[in-house]
């Protein structure tokens, strides 16, 4: 991270070395909590035998230009390539392995959603349950409960309790 300086209310979330697809070579990939930054090693030369490679910014990726669908940040990964889906371009970037794939996809999920994994699979079991109780017309919850407490027969017995009835 030689030449990018954080912002002060910005944050560094992750490092990683990646290929990305339009862009030739190996590249250092920052993901702070507003920007993925890529950089690249450039050899510098100091006089005649002296040389050093130095990070020189290729690209900045603000967080908030990865396009929303339906709720879904356009990141996704398969393997150990994600996809990425911005205003500007498209583009895909490969980590070593899955788990680099994984915990960087996550990071900028929970980043731009403000949530994280689990608080985004409780709320998709919560939209799926309200939409069979509006379907159907009963409550799902309370049935469910019913049937641990008292088992399916007690539960028939004393019948499955209607949408908003408790």
């Amino acid at each position: 991270m030689n030449n990018y300086e954080l912002e002060n209310d910005e944050v560094l979330l992750y490092e990683n070395t990646v290929f990305r697809d339009d862009i030739k070579g190996k590249l250092n990939l920052i993901l702070t909590s507003k920007k993925i930054i890529f950089c690249k090693g450039v050899k510098k030369k100091y006089g005649l035998f002296k040389t050093t490679i130095e990070n020189q910014t290729i690209d900045i990726v603000l967080l908030k230009n990865i396009k929303i669908y339906n709720d879904s940040v356009q990141v996704k990964q398969k393997g150990t390539k994600i996809y990425i889906q911005t205003i500007q371009n498209n583009f895909n970037i490969e980590l070593e392995n899955i788990i680099e794939a994984v915990k960087l996809t996550t990071k900028i999920i929970d980043i731009i959603t403000g949530t994280n994994i689990v608080e985004r699979g409780t709320n998709k079991i919560n939209k799926a349950i309200n939409t069979v109780d509006n379907v159907v017309g009963f409550n799902t919850r309370d049935t469910i409960k019913g049937v641990v407490e008292n088992g399916i027969t007690g539960t028939i017995l004393k019948g499955i309790k209607n949408k908003g009835k408790k």
